[in-house]
């Protein structure tokens, strides 16, 4: 049971859900409830007990709203002025926070059409945050008929081979005898490294990740092996996540694609990265999630997937490359210094 005074509601804007501050709990309230009891609550004590029941559907019209913390969907309303029960009855929050926040932002910022919410305050800690995969833009559905003619065939062009090169011709002065011997070895730059293992700020409510961006080559001590060179990673745009899961959307891939073109530096995508919010243990590394992700999406041998696992106040950074058709396991990595 809590009281709305001291319970705020986080706002996030765009279907990106970008965080874009906080607002008092209980002046929404009262917007809607004090037209349903007919007087003023001034002075009365309104309870409210968040209930498990799921309800994820948004607040249609313009801004479109949606409850983040759909998980706990509803709230059982108790208004109570001394002895006497004034109004009792549960409610979507969807209903009485929702709909008060669509006609506030609406008024206040007309240009955003979307916004998402979550409770905040004591003894909500441990509900679950989930952002909704976003909608791609300018979409159209076409029934598609029955069979037809093939107008046109696709065919993957072979890409070119990638140029040899060694560790030390990477910058890393003193490899082990690993790199000689793996069929895929990272280097990373120091200032990729430094962004996964402390310097970009990530949630502490649901995972995120992003794409790596560099160079691959053959080994030349391997000839079978791959040396990648990871030079940036670049947050993903356009995803889906929660507490347990992340994911990437189409458009997340086009806008990676545009944003590599745009730096013009002759980078490929050779892989992902994405943050797990509990310790690092030797026992657990990659989801079958996320094994199924980088599986069925990142098909080159050389491509990794980075994980960042997240505890207080330390990171845990580890590298994965295919092993067969549908496992993973780690892969070295080096760091490059400037």
């Amino acid at each position: 049971m809590s009281t709305p005074a001291g319970i705020d509601v986080e706002l996030f804007r765009t279907d990106d859900y970008v965080r874009a501050g906080r607002l008092p709990l209980l002046p929404l309230l009262r917007s809607v409830l004090e037209p349903m009891v007919g007087q003023s609550l001034e002075g009365a004590t309104i309870e409210l007990s968040f209930l498990p029941l799921t309800d994820r559907a948004p607040v249609r019209g313009t801004p479109s709203v949606i409850n983040l913390r759909g998980s706990h969907g509803y709230v059982q309303v108790r208004i109570v002025r001394g002895d006497t029960v004034l109004y009792q009855h549960p409610h979507a929050l969807r209903e009485i926070v929702g709909r008060p926040l669509q006609e506030l932002l609406g008024e206040r910022l007309p240009e955003e059409t979307h916004w998402g919410f979550g409770i905040r305050g004591p003894g909500l800690e441990k509900v679950a945050l989930v952002r909704p995969k976003p909608m791609a833009a300018n979409r159209v559905e076409i029934a598609v008929g029955g069979p037809r003619r093939r107008l046109f065939g696709i065919e993957e062009v072979p890409e070119p081979e990638p140029p040899v090169a060694t560790l030390q011709e990477l910058g890393i002065a003193e490899p082990t005898v690993e790199a000689v011997s793996e069929p895929v070895a990272v280097v990373l730059h120091s200032r990729v490294h430094g962004a996964l293992t402390g310097a970009r700020p990530f949630s502490r409510e649901v995972e995120e990740g992003g794409f790596l961006a560099g160079h691959v080559h053959r080994n030349a001590e391997h000839p079978d092996g791959h040396l990648v060179e990871v030079t940036v990673a670049i947050p993903a745009e356009r995803t889906g996540a929660s507490l347990l899961h992340f994911t990437f959307t189409g458009e997340s891939y086009l806008r990676i694609g545009e944003s590599l073109a745009a730096r013009a530096r002759g980078e490929s995508l050779v892989g992902w990265y994405h943050t797990h919010l509990f310790p690092a243990t030797d026992r657990f590394g990659l989801s079958s999630a996320d094994v199924d992700l980088h599986t069925t999406t990142f098909h080159r041998p050389w491509q990794v997937a980075a994980l960042v696992n997240i505890d207080q106040a330390s990171r845990v950074l580890r590298l994965y490359r295919r092993n067969g058709a549908d496992t993973m396991t780690t892969a070295p990595y080096w760091v490059r210094e400037p």
